[in-house]
């Protein structure tokens, strides 16, 4: 039988917004860090050649302003999006979980969520100190298996909620890693 908690343990409204406040400080903060990373693949590439593009590619590039997204800004963003994530699992796992599917939890996925939480927020760090152009490839990795396991197994197999459409925001953050490489 699936223990359930009582509505006595929830933690009551005040403690909620007390909770998402620190979350939403902690996201910034994890934000701002990832803000900070270096791109050591930029000094690299300075001391290559650039390799020569037809002029209809240059023309067309130039056209919109450019078509190659920066290894250090997609991992910015990628840092941010997937940190906020991690911020939530680890912080307020009962709310990730209400917010996304129709199902009760327990103590059990809280203790899973937390330990997620963790090891994601310990692969973004790591990212962070990895050069760019070795953390990339790997980072887009772990966003397109991610985006399997996770949300599209998610919507296939499991009652989610409206709430839950918004993992698939990793589609543009997949698209763009796959235009840093």
């Amino acid at each position: 039988r699936l223990l359930l908690p009582s509505r006595a343990s929830r933690l009551p409204r005040t403690n909620q917004s007390t909770l998402m406040r620190a979350f939403l400080v902690l996201a910034a903060l994890a934000t701002s860090s990832a803000l900070k990373v270096a791109d050591p693949a930029t000094k690299v590439a300075t001391k290559v050649p650039a390799a020569k593009l037809p002029s209809s590619a240059a023309s067309a590039l130039a056209l919109r302003g450019g078509g190659v997204v920066s290894g250090s800004v997609w991992l910015k963003s990628f840092s941010a999006f997937m940190g906020m994530y991690a911020v939530g699992f680890v912080l307020a796992p009962a709310m990730v979980i209400e917010q996304n599917f129709d199902t009760p939890y327990d103590k059990y996925h809280l203790f899973i969520s937390r330990l997620s939480g963790i090891a994601f927020l310990t692969l973004i760090y790591t990212f962070s100190t990895m050069e760019t152009a070795a953390a990339v490839p790997i980072a887009l990795t772990m966003a397109c298996l991610t985006a399997v396991f996770g949300p599209i197994y998610a919507e296939l197999k499991l009652e989610t909620k409206p709430a839950h459409k918004m993992a698939f925001l990793m589609a543009p953050l997949i698209v763009s890693g796959f235009l840093a490489l």
